[in-house]
């Protein structure tokens, strides 16, 4: 005999699951969709704090209807995850630089300042006071094991202080490239060479790596 709870409503449960979690498909003009959404978030965020914005404002911004918004999304939440990554994608190619040294023809090694301050379309997210945690997290997590992996055939130390190191410097860079935001871009060579300069001495006094035991 057929017993809903036992035989359908598991069945029901697993396919109501599969769907919730399962990729979802995106076509050109889905594709179109979102993006709409993420730089009305950007436009927003430039204009006030992120937890100032509402689905509604989102709406209104990307000129769609709620009801499209949640065709793309599940909450706001979903699209800056999405923003943070769609960012990253981008930044963690920038972060193999952090922590070499220049190199010989004089180009600086701090690529990831200059992409805050050329990408202006993240410079909200980026820039963002109340997000400030959650993008030095993403940063963080993204360049990490690089940044250990080469900081380790440099400087005699541990992992703890090596990561506290390149915490530290994520920090500044976001703070200078802040502050710098609108300056020429001679003078803000000048202080990114200058930053470079001063962390290759101060990195060079913790003792560079014995290539015997390296």
């Amino acid at each position: 005999m057929f017993n809903y709870v036992q035989d359908y409503l598991p069945l029901l449960c697993y396919y109501e699951f599969m769907n919730k979690t399962k990729p979802r498909k995106r076509d050109r003009r889905t594709e179109y969709t979102c993006s709409s959404i993420k730089d009305a978030v950007l436009e927003l965020l430039s204009q006030k704090d992120y937890g100032e914005i509402t689905v509604t404002a989102i709406c209104r911004q990307a000129q769609i209807g709620r009801g499209t918004f949640y065709l793309h999304y599940d909450n706001m939440r979903q699209v800056m995850d999405e923003l943070f990554g769609d960012a990253m994608a981008q930044v963690k190619d920038m972060l193999v630089h952090v922590g070499f040294e220049p190199e010989e023809d004089g180009d600086c090694s701090y690529p990831l300042c200059r992409f805050l301050r050329e990408q202006k379309k993240y410079q909200a997210l980026f820039f963002s006071d109340s997000l400030r945690s959650e993008v030095m997290d993403a940063i963080y997590n993204s360049g990490k094991d690089h940044f250990l992996v080469n900081m380790r055939k440099r400087v005699d130390t541990s992992d703890e202080i090596l990561l506290s190191l390149f915490y530290f410097q994520l920090n500044g860079c976001l703070a200078l490239a802040r502050k710098n935001v609108d300056c020429s871009n001679a003078k803000w060579d000048e202080i990114q060479c200058s930053v470079d300069r001063f962390l290759t001495h101060g990195l060079s006094a913790l003792g560079a790596v014995d290539p015997m035991n390296g």
